[in-house]
């Protein structure tokens, strides 16, 4: 609900700028005309984007701005490396004079809802973005805004991805939509601004459900008949956090619900600052381009991981299953590109040049993430 960053955002803010700058993306701020405002939002466009690419909306917290969650979110590396539309649109001011989203909470007029279709649906014809891949995603208020979306343009946006916001009251007591999108969320069990368990304790306006009773009022919308859960590698020991990965499925119609449970995590940007256990931004981009691609919305083709995809030595990376890597370094930037590694090779180091951490993804399968920098046996 509150400033969705803090001074540690300093870095990742230079990075995003940087990342611009040199990875062929154009980024341009715009206006589009609707119920009688001209609102403006950020454009980030690849370089040679094909025709019916994705498209993610990303939405600011509350007290925010655009410009904020694009410099510390990091989604201009996405945008750049896999082809991806970025837009960043900017609140309005509710009735106490701050930038907010109206996810049905009771302190503006502002049509949020229908400015965020009527923008995604521009966005597709001006720039032949694929409406099929429309997706929308926040922080803290701009996650209470995607679930209002999901509740009420299920047509319009895909999936959605939270981290750190849950359900107004108004949602949570009536969302029943006809079509059910599947749903992505990280969250903080020390999140003091929304709480994991009681929302903001306002049952009237911003809600009073927690996280498991948001769980709960979708995976039952789903169908889901199964769950998964599996701790994440411990990849940050320092930032005194860990993460569990809850998934559901089994719904009759694919739909899954991924939940980020980053325990000892606080009201944050996962990956950007407080816990770095997890990178919200690619953990959501992961979850929607399977969308896309029919992966995680298939449950025939979803399997939890029996086995570590790959293990490090300090002096190797060798691979246990046939996956793809890329590696990044201590600071989340990309140092090694997407390449495949067969079952059985093992790398020395001076191929790993410069990465920290490694990222495997096999199709079908939750990532998998481990420490190579300063390992030893």
């Amino acid at each position: 609900m509150n400033s969705d960053c803090s001074k540690r955002c300093l870095l990742p803010r230079i990075l995003g700028l940087l990342l611009t700058m040199v990875s062929c993306v154009v980024m341009a701020q715009e206006t589009f005309f609707h119920d009688g405002l001209d609102r403006s939002y950020f454009l980030e466009l690849p370089d040679n984007i094909e025709p019916g690419a994705p498209l993610v909306i990303v939405l600011h917290g509350y007290t925010s701005g655009p410009a904020v969650i694009y410099s510390y979110s990091g989604w201009s590396a996405i945008s750049a490396a896999e082809g991806v539309a970025v837009c960043y649109p900017e609140g309005t001011l509710d009735y106490f004079g701050v930038p907010h989203w109206n996810a049905n909470l009771g302190i503006s007029d502002t049509d949020d809802l229908g400015f965020l279709v009527a923008l995604a649906e521009h966005l597709q014809t001006t720039h032949n973005l694929s409406p099929d891949c429309t997706f929308v995603c926040g922080m803290s208020n701009g996650g209470f805004m995607s679930y209002s979306l999901a509740c009420n343009a299920p047509s319009t946006f895909r999936a959605i991805g939270s981290v750190t916001g849950l359900m107004s009251a108004s949602d949570f007591q009536t969302c029943n939509p006809e079509t059910v999108v599947p749903v992505v969320h990280l969250h903080g069990t020390n999140d003091l601004t929304v709480s994991y368990t009681e929302g903001t304790n306002d049952p009237f306006y911003w809600g009073d459900t927690g996280m498991e009773e948001t769980m709960d009022l979708w995976t039952g919308l789903m169908g889901t008949t199964l769950t998964y859960e599996t701790p994440m590698p411990n990849e940050e020991v320092v930032d005194l956090t860990s993460v569990d990965f809850i998934r559901h499925y089994g719904a009759p119609g694919g739909q899954e619900f991924h939940h980020y449970r980053v325990n000892g995590g606080g009201h944050e940007w996962f990956g950007s600052w407080g816990s770095f256990d997890i990178q919200s931004t690619q953990v959501i981009w992961d979850f929607f381009s399977n969308q896309c691609s029919g992966g995680s919305t298939s449950t025939a083709t979803i399997n939890p991981v029996s086995e570590d995809f790959i293990y490090s030595t300090g002096r190797s990376l060798g691979a246990h299953t046939a996956c793809h890597i890329e590696g990044y370094d201590a600071l989340g930037r990309m140092t090694l590109a997407t390449q495949p590694i067969a079952a059985g090779e093992i790398w020395d180091t001076p191929r790993l040049s410069g990465s920290f951490f490694i990222r495997a993804t096999v199709a079908g399968q939750p990532s998998q993430i481990i420490r190579v920098g300063s390992v030893t046996d």
